[in-house]
């Protein structure tokens, strides 16, 4: 009794808020079932347990963050559930509560019996590899080995399990969420610079004690074989329609004053990076598609443009010439431009007036030879199209 009154204290305990968690949308459950998926994150101190929320005291405000960051937007006992830190949220709990049971009432017609807690991932939420840390003396070797993955694309976080859980616990619980990857490190890896890879999709299989660079080559390999397999999933699903079925907008990050964008950690939406993975795959898209790709990128360029050059990207955007008035510029340039026919020629005689004064011009259109050469002409078509050229 002394010990539950001791954990009711603890949860309830303002100071304590930061390394405290608030869970929204909880369906049903006891506080064992509830504590017992967050128990691969780090000690538990305590739990409540109130229709559609709950808490969940940790030991730490960072692994408060850690657990909530890995389990938000999770599906627990049927109820996709949002899990956030307590202490930087007070303002919110209250609106919160009430949202929850609406949604519960929504999601309680699609609720399935369950033994013992389950938690999956949603789409795109869960990480592609997590890295288990038996010893927080390798942290720095474990951070290693995160950049080295995220490099190569992959959504990766450092897991520092508690030590009363079992690793095979741990495993099944991080394999359940949709994760494809477990990273096992311990000193004796950091010593012989090695780790030990659990590949938890498809055919499981663990690769004990590899070579870092061996390991992350493996990885590698099979992360891009999977993605390509999703793909063509994809694009078998979507078989039946003309086009690929993609949501009707994607979400791009807006602009703001201060022109501080976030780097990209997450990967791109999941539509374009649909979009990406086709035309990676040299997959013939149509004409929206590309529009759509092109659209995203040209924002993403606008934004970096911004964190790069500041309040100068503003006067860069300025001295780029519209296209479309350079274009009707070298239209008109173009009609501007003098007719070929209308080129001007410096005549000999340039009026009648100067032929009468040609003495010798006169003699000359006296001799027979010379007229019956002109009446020659004028009989042609040659005096018309003289005239046609000449504008006369």
């Amino acid at each position: 009794m002394t010990e539950l009154n001791g954990k009711n204290s603890i949860i309830r305990n303002p100071n304590l808020s930061k390394s405290r968690v608030f869970i929204g949308n909880l369906p049903i459950c006891t506080k064992e079932e509830l504590e017992s998926i967050f128990l691969p994150y780090g000690k538990v101190l305590g739990s409540l347990v109130q229709k559609n929320f709950g808490f969940v005291q940790m030991e730490s405000e960072e692994v408060a963050n850690r657990v909530a960051s890995a389990l938000t937007k999770s599906t627990f006992k049927g109820n996709t559930i949002t899990v956030r830190n307590a202490g930087t949220h007070k303002k919110q709990l209250a609106s919160d509560a009430s949202l929850n049971l609406s949604a519960s009432n929504v999601n309680s017609a699609r609720q399935t019996k369950s033994t013992g807690p389950s938690i999956h991932n949603s789409i795109g939420n869960c990480n592609d590899c997590e890295i288990i840390v038996v010893d927080r003396r390798n942290t720095k070797y474990a951070e290693m080995i995160e950049e080295r993955l995220k490099f190569l694309h992959l959504r990766v976080d450092v897991l520092f399990p508690n030590a009363d859980v079992p690793l095979g616990k741990v495993l099944s619980n991080i394999a359940s969420r949709g994760c494809l990857y477990a990273i096992l490190i311990t000193t004796q890896h950091e010593e012989h610079r090695s780790i030990t890879v659990n590949i938890l999709h498809g055919q499981p299989a663990e690769h004990r004690n590899m070579p870092v660079d061996d390991a992350i080559k493996l990885i590698d390999e099979d992360f891009r074989k999977s993605q390509r397999s999703k793909t063509q999933q994809r694009i078998i699903a979507a078989g039946n329609s003309s086009t690929l079925h993609l949501p009707q907008s994607v979400p791009i990050i807006p602009a703001i004053a201060s022109y501080v964008v976030p780097p990209l950690k997450e990967r791109h939406p999941d539509a374009i990076q649909t979009l990406l993975d086709l035309l990676a795959d040299n997959l013939p898209l149509t004409v929206l598609q590309y529009d759509r790709i092109i659209k995203y990128l040209q924002e993403r360029r606008e934004l970096q443009m911004k964190v790069e050059l500041g309040d100068a990207a503003e006067e860069v955007n300025t001295n780029v010439p519209d296209p479309e008035i350079e274009l009707q510029k070298k239209i008109l340039s173009i009609l501007n431009k003098p007719s070929v026919a209308e080129t001007h020629y410096d005549l000999l005689y340039p009026s009648l007036q100067a032929v009468k004064e040609d003495a010798r011009l006169l003699e000359l259109l006296k001799d027979i030879r010379v007229q019956k050469a002109l009446d020659a002409l004028m009989d042609t078509n040659l005096l018309s199209t003289v005239e046609t050229l000449m504008k006369f």
